[in-house]
């Protein structure tokens, strides 16, 4: 069985690359009928913290990722301990008592002479009870044999050779008892029979150091897909500087979670029909495969995400989902409805905007009873035409009911009777009712907005102005 994983350190907020790493272990597992997998790797206590862990589960559930396991490293550290004493009683490892002040000197030693740095062994004979007795603290390094080259077949970037003597012996636990990263993650995919490790290039230089692990605790060693960066518009690595670049700001902002998901795949990864770009999520598990993914790093483009997003508010979710995302975004506005009515008012406005939180400037005239008027507006509304179309208007609307076909009606008859253009009506009522001169439209609102809230407006305006 086919078994991927995802795994995050608590350290900060879920980067878009790193969201996309998790999207394709979990696609590449649902799509050959195996596990996904979610390990969250705290072992590094001062960096880790639970808030960020919780956002991290909040943004995974979010982008709709099910996990099938689900575990903490903070909590395996006595299987780590019981695997390191494993390797030095093999002879994979020992400890190491040199102080941080004798490897700085080494690291500058090395810098002088204008080499790589690596440690220089000189405890390589020492045993555990000699380093205990010393009563020194100590780290436990691998024990690396020299001038071997290490290849493997990446699923991606194809064959790649590193020669073990590029870093030489290395730490797999601190001396504060904490197991270290390239050694953990060893145990833990071993364990758990992680078949496939799908994470970021950036993680090629580690692969080498996991390989001997592997190879040390007998263990057999899973296949790997490094995936190329994601990059800004400059071609430069994707980071704060090209604007958001977390889920948790694509989700405050009102992306859809359809939506993000649909690009982020797009990062890379060459879909088999071409020139297709929307696709659900079903689609894409049946679809996706490693083969396809591009070795070379993909552009971030944040306008393109934004129009997949308005893509999925008008033409793919459906308007009672669409309704459910956005009533957040408006009861925290302080706007005040009922589902129905919003419901209503989407399907009459929902080309009308790109994010959720775009929508809710844009509808409020739908939900408030008063709107602000900007200095366009109000200079609108001090013109004596204005003030005679809404007058008009007002008189018009008193009885019957008010649709987007009677506004359409007494428009015409306003242009005759009151000798006008059809724009300076349409400019007056847009700049009573929206507070603004751009904006959905008037026909729109009269057609949704309930007539005394319509009526109230105008008159109002009439009163102040």
């Amino acid at each position: 069985m086919i078994v991927s994983r995802f795994a995050p350190s608590p350290t900060g907020y879920l980067h878009l690359g790193n969201a996309r790493t998790a999207i394709f272990s979990y696609l590449f597992a649902r799509h050959h009928g195996g596990k996904f997998i979610l390990r969250i790797e705290d072992t590094d206590r001062e960096r880790s913290s639970k808030e960020f862990e919780e956002m991290l589960l909040k943004d995974l559930e979010w982008l709709g990722l099910e996990w099938d396991e689900f575990y903490r490293q903070s909590e395996r550290f006595e299987l780590y301990r019981e695997y390191a004493h494993k390797l030095i009683e093999s002879g994979w490892a020992y400890p190491c008592v040199c102080t941080p002040e004798e490897l700085e000197a080494e690291r500058k030693k090395a810098e002088e002479q204008g080499v790589p740095y690596r440690y220089s062994g000189k405890c390589r004979l020492l045993t555990l009870e000699e380093a205990k007795s010393k009563g020194l603290a100590y780290t436990i390094r691998f024990r690396v044999p020299e001038g071997e080259t290490i290849t493997f077949e990446d699923l991606i970037k194809g064959p790649i050779s590193i020669n073990v003597d590029d870093f030489g012996d290395f730490v797999i636990v601190r001396s504060d008892g904490t197991p270290v990263y390239n050694f953990v993650v060893v145990v833990d995919d071993a364990l758990m029979g992680i078949t496939h490790v799908v994470r970021g290039e950036d993680h090629i230089p580690n692969t080498p150091k996991q390989i001997l692990i592997y190879r040390a605790l007998g263990f057999e060693i899973p296949k790997f897909a490094h995936l190329p960066v994601i990059l800004g518009p400059d071609r430069s690595k994707l980071s704060k500087r090209h604007g958001a670049v977390s889920v948790k700001n694509y989700r405050e902002e009102g992306y859809l979670t359809e939506a993000l998901f649909n690009y982020l795949c797009l990062l890379g990864w060459s879909p088999p029909e071409e020139g297709k770009e929307i696709y659900s999520k079903e689609e894409l598990i049946q679809l996706f495969d490693l083969k396809d993914i591009n070795s070379s790093p993909a552009v971030f483009d944040a306008q393109k995400l934004r129009w997949m997003n308005g893509v999925y508010i008008r033409e793919v979710i459906p308007t009672d989902r669409l309704a459910e995302y956005l009533e957040p975004f408006l009861k925290k506005a302080g706007y005040e409805f009922d589902r129905e009515y919003l419901k209503k008012v989407l399907e009459k406005t929902k080309d009308s905007f790109e994010t959720l939180s775009e929508a809710v400037e844009r509808l409020k005239p739908f939900f408030v009873d008063e709107v602000s008027f900007s200095e366009e507006a109000k200079a609108i509304l001090e013109n004596e035409t204005t003030l005679r179309v809404l007058e008009y208007v007002l008189s018009k609307i008193e009885e019957g009911e008010l649709s987007a076909q009677r506004i359409k009606e007494i428009a015409k008859m306003a242009t005759k009777e009151l000798n006008i253009k059809a724009k300076d009506f349409w400019h007056a009522l847009r700049a009573v009712l929206t507070g603004e001169l751009e904006g959905v439209g008037v026909d729109v609102i009269c057609d949704v907005v309930p007539k005394d809230r319509v009526m109230g407006r105008i008159r109002r305006v009439l009163t102040v102005f």
